[in-house]
């Protein structure tokens, strides 16, 4: 059973008699045996999961032009001394990223 593995375009410009003949397959489909020994040979056909570190994805809420612009904010309202506005600051800044992670939390969950 050895297939002979096309790219996306090679089977785009293919007929369906070339692809039926490449695939080593049928307008019929493949029988059970036929099929079973592909899903031994090829595995399923799925794509993995790319599991993220949780503290990494956390510190990612704080990287990027926005972030930049409010922890540069923080920065200069405690250069001046308005603590009242870099603790508003801080505080709407941490808050921020705590509700992107309970938003994403429940999805992740599901899927």
């Amino acid at each position: 059973m050895d297939m002979n593995l096309i790219s996306t375009e090679e089977a785009k410009k293919a007929s369906i008699n070339e692809l039926f003949k490449t695939l080593s397959s049928s307008e019929k489909g493949l029988s059970a045996s036929e099929a079973e020994g592909r899903l031994q040979q090829y595995g399923y056909n799925e794509i993995a999961e790319k599991k993220v570190n949780p503290l990494f994805e956390l510190l990612t809420y704080f990287w990027g032009p926005i972030p930049w612009m409010i922890e540069i904010a923080a920065i200069l309202s405690a250069v001046v001394r308005h603590w009242e506005d870099f603790w508003i600051i801080c505080v709407r800044f941490l808050r921020r990223s705590d509700v992107k992670t309970l938003m994403r939390a429940p999805y992740e969950q599901k899927h």
